[in-house]
């Protein structure tokens, strides 16, 4: 359990460096980052509130389609310490990505550390996050594949935030197209940990 909990911690705090070095390159945030600063820009709330209001709300949509079964305890917890963690990146000053090699470097770190992070306090068992709850409660509702609705939800939510005033750019595109595979490569070379069998995720070779 020690060992679980601590790489549920671990998760969420390289998921949170990996959504501050998106954010810090030039080219646009992730798609939910998107609104997250738009929120904050809009409201004077910090991007770490931002995204707790966020994924509060969604939880909220969530309950209401009857999705309770995919809340557990990390969901609530990982929305929180997510909000912290961002925050706190940003309070000690990482700085804006200056130039294009650092932007390129920024970027990519964002997506490795996106993925790293969801594997690894998602392999935990602990529970989904708040927008993959919400996903999953949909799929059951919708004629569509899990994979589309999330694009679609990325989509919405992207969009929703460049209708307030969010920077949306070409990071925004490489993000949405490059977390999935190397997420997929992740969980190949890391493993499932203690996630059930009906899980489907990419298994070792």
């Amino acid at each position: 359990m020690i060992t679980r909990c601590i790489s549920f911690v671990i998760g969420t705090m390289v998921l949170s460096l990996g959504v501050v070095m998106a954010v810090k390159n030039p080219w646009g945030a992730a798609p939910w980052d998107v609104l997250h600063l738009a929120i904050a820009q809009r409201t004077g709330l910090t991007l770490g509130v931002a995204s707790i209001a966020t994924s509060a709300s969604l939880l909220l949509i969530t309950l209401t389609l009857g999705g309770g079964w995919s809340i557990r305890w990390g969901t609530l917890l990982n929305t929180v310490l997510a909000g912290i963690f961002i925050d706190f990146y940003l309070y000690v000053g990482i700085p804006d990505a200056g130039g294009v090699a650092l932007g390129v470097l920024y970027l990519l770190l964002g997506v490795f550390c996106l993925a790293l992070g969801s594997v690894l306090y998602t392999r935990t068992g602990f529970g989904a996050g708040a927008r993959d709850g919400l996903t999953l409660v949909l799929s059951q509702r919708l004629p569509y594949t899990v994979g589309a609705i999330r694009l679609a939800l990325d989509a919405a939510a992207a969009f929703t935030g460049w209708a307030l005033g969010g920077a949306i750019g070409l990071s925004t595109l490489v993000i949405v197209l490059g977390t999935g595979p190397t997420t997929n490569l992740l969980f190949r070379f890391i493993g499932r940990g203690w996630l059930p069998a009906t899980v489907r995720i990419p298994e070792r070779a």
